[in-house]
């Protein structure tokens, strides 16, 4: 009876160092593919060292039985199962040691896998970190970019203000030259006719009864073409104040075509 409770300890230390081998393996990281086969070739090593121990000594022991008297059988048996546990002891601690060499492997792996581990989560970092940098100055630029085309915008919208305030301009003058060679032709009308009337005054003037009609109508003349005279100079003045006009909106355009002209070039020179 002693002889298969210790047969069965011996078993059921076997056993459950076996179930207690994955369990232990599953809270290691990484384990190296060499130290997992080593481990294993030495678990089944051992067992299959203490196995074939077991199957030795258990014929053996038979056999001797069967040739003892049940007396000598029963003398004989208290030594032998303490001879069977020695060894199963035995057979175990080489099975422990080999065990506990292999979860040193295991161990000397994992802490070989952390440090790696570790290297890689530090250039993972840095390299974080540079990416972070690179992300900020992407932002910085298209922020700048953003400010740059609301202030490009800006400046097209305003230059189409003065384009058309240009084109309006343009338009006045040209209406203005218009109403000055209509002016000018009234004038030269009003001198030929003029002309045509001091022609026939000097010849009317001979006749006392049209003499005072031709002084009148001469006078009549006369203060029409002043008036055109003064009209002309008024359109004259309007004419060179308009000249005026234009020509500094022509010189703040120039100008502020230079200046986004440079601002542009400023814009697309700093990203590169």
């Amino acid at each position: 009876m002693k002889f298969k409770d210790q047969a069965a300890l011996g078993d059921g230390f076997d056993k459950n160092v076996a179930e207690k081998m994955p369990k232990l393996k599953k809270w290691e990281d990484g384990p190296s593919p060499d130290g997992e086969a080593e481990r294993l070739s030495l678990k089944e090593e051992g067992q299959e060292k203490v196995r074939e121990e077991t199957e030795l000594e258990k014929p053996a022991a038979e056999k001797k039985a069967l040739f003892q008297a049940p007396g000598e059988l029963r003398e004989s048996s208290e030594p032998l199962d303490v001879l069977k546990l020695i060894e199963d002891l035995h057979g175990q601690v080489l099975a422990s040691s080999r065990i506990k060499r292999a979860l040193e492997m295991d161990l000397a792996a994992s802490q070989k896998t952390i440090h790696q581990l570790a290297l890689d989560n530090k250039a993972l970092r840095a390299e974080r970190e540079a990416l972070h940098k690179q992300l900020q100055k992407v932002k910085e630029i298209e922020s700048e970019s953003t400010y740059l085309r609301e202030e490009n915008e800006d400046a097209l919208e305003k230059i189409g203000d003065l384009q058309e305030e240009l084109r309006n301009v343009k338009e006045a003058l040209a209406s203005a030259l218009r109403e000055k060679e209509e002016a000018l032709k009234q004038i030269r009308q009003l001198e030929a006719r003029a002309e045509q009337n001091e022609l026939l005054g000097l010849r009317e003037r001979m006749k006392e009864k049209e003499a005072s009609q031709l002084s009148e109508e001469n006078k009549e003349i006369r203060m029409k073409l002043e008036e055109a005279l003064t009209r002309n100079a008024d359109l004259e003045k309007r004419y060179e104040t308009l000249k005026k006009s234009f020509e500094e909106v022509k010189e703040s355009l120039s100008l502020l075509r230079e200046s986004y002209k440079a601002s542009y070039y400023n814009m697309t020179e700093r990203p590169e």
